[in-house]
């Protein structure tokens, strides 16, 4: 069975540990919502989880897929992000003819947040790609990891080494194996706790892609945690939120210096700054 959800940004990250908690057994993050996928014994439950969460009116009624066909059908929505002539962002089962110089990172898309599909990680990978374009890395930070897509773009991209974290230890597992997939591993240490834990200063490069109300408490750490003259992407954030990050990143002693907008399907304005300290 499967489940239509129209989750806020906000609430997304909520809805989805409610219904795996249910026993949800795939899930699905459209620019339209959230398609949950569960065994059939196990649909009724995960509705009710999104429907305690978001109400009756934001979630669609069940609907039944062939249990053999469900991970097919989970499989149609996601296909490879061109990201830049310099990267490409794919499943493990979506194939992609790479251009000459360009590079890949394979994610296997599964209960951490970050596909590369979603218009946050876009704007954030697009963001990305050009800051080391123009100035590459020695090392990054990526705070708040979910797959760990953005570390291993930029080790993709150019950057010697990362470090990333997330306070999810399920985020950071996945982080490794898709390190391990990519070949990455030996490049990148990742583990679970706050940025408050880390210690280490003196990074090229900080990134973040989370929702302002997550974010805003992390700013002056992850601001810290770079050198003078570092590049910051910050995403995750949307729009309407501009003139509040560029005041509270201001007052830490960091320049917004590029902003990257895109609407989703759902009229959702998404944005992602980059700013130097």
């Amino acid at each position: 069975m499967c489940v239509h959800a129209r989750a806020t940004p906000e609430l997304a990250e909520r809805v989805t540990a409610e219904v795996w908690a249910a026993g949800a057994s795939g899930l699905e993050e459209r620019p339209d919502g959230l398609i949950v996928y569960a065994p059939a014994e196990r649909a009724a439950a995960v509705r009710r989880a999104a429907v305690a969460c978001l109400g009756e009116a934001a979630v669609s009624a069940a609907l039944a897929v062939p249990a053999a066909d469900w991970p097919e059908t989970w499989k149609q929505g996601l296909r490879p992000v061109v990201v830049s002539p310099r990267l490409v962002v794919r499943p493990p089962f979506a194939a992609h003819a790479l251009a000459p110089g360009q590079r890949e990172v394979v994610i296997e898309p599964r209960q951490a947040f970050g596909t590369g599909a979603h218009a946050s990680t876009a704007l954030a990978l697009e963001a990305l790609d050009a800051v080391l374009a123009a100035r590459p890395a020695e090392r990054a930070l990526d705070v708040g990891c979910g797959s760990g897509v953005l570390a291993l773009a930029a080790l993709q991209l150019g950057a010697r080494r990362a470090v990333a974290c997330d306070l999810d230890p399920l985020a950071a597992r996945e982080t490794l194996d898709n390190a391990r997939r990519n070949g990455l591993a030996g490049r990148i240490a990742v583990f679970t706790g706050s940025l408050a834990a880390l210690g280490a200063r003196g990074f090229e490069l900080g990134l973040a892609n989370l929702i302002r109300s997550e974010l805003v408490p992390l700013l002056g750490a992850l601001v810290a945690s770079v050198r003078p003259g570092a590049a910051l992407v910050l995403s995750g954030l949307l729009a309407s939120e501009r003139t509040a990050m560029e005041g509270s990143l201001a007052a830490l002693g960091a320049r917004v210096v590029a902003a990257r907008e895109r609407r989703d399907e759902r009229g959702d304005e998404w944005l992602a700054l980059t700013a130097m300290r």
